[in-house]
């Protein structure tokens, strides 16, 4: 879920395991040269192939890397076979009221109308989110305790590489 803390845990996650970390919408937005609010100004359908194409591609090409997804990537199942193929889908879940707290919302074009939009997005998706995850880690503590509890719950393989 947006706000969840996929990119801070994410980084984090990438310098313990010594892995290089992606954002994907970054990386988007590096590939396409537009921001993803300018995508979404096209439509939330236009953004939402090229996020497709960009999951495949990754999934395709990226070995031992830590990736974070845009909450939205869950919505097309052909995101979450693709990285179930080569990796491990971890759901961050953290409770929707921590995140309303703290989330900014003008760079979230899903959000403009506020975060009232936020508690709809996560009815939607909260089943698909369970339903991706290969790993679910309760975000409600500190920084170091969730990576602890991550890296406890990966494949030995990947940590001691």
């Amino acid at each position: 879920m947006t706000g969840s803390g996929k990119t801070t845990i994410g980084k984090q996650l990438s310098e313990r395991l010594s892995m290089p970390f992606i954002d994907i919408d970054h990386y988007i937005e590096q590939t396409e040269k537009q921001t993803i609010p300018e995508l979404f100004a096209v439509s939330e359908a236009h953004f939402r192939e090229i996020e497709a194409a960009a999951c495949q591609n990754l999934a395709a090409q990226q070995q031992r890397t830590v990736l974070s997804c845009g909450g939205g990537v869950v919505l097309n199942q052909l995101n979450i076979q693709a990285f179930r193929k080569t990796g491990w889908i971890i759901l961050l879940d953290r409770p929707i009221e921590q995140i309303v707290q703290d989330i900014q919302t003008e760079h979230r074009p899903l959000l403009k109308s506020g975060t009232e939009r936020l508690y709809q997005l996560y009815q939607e998706r909260k089943d698909l989110y369970t339903e991706a995850a290969d790993i679910i880690i309760s975000n409600t503590s500190s920084l170091e305790h969730v990576l602890n509890k991550i890296e406890k719950q990966l494949p030995a393989s990947i940590i001691s590489k």
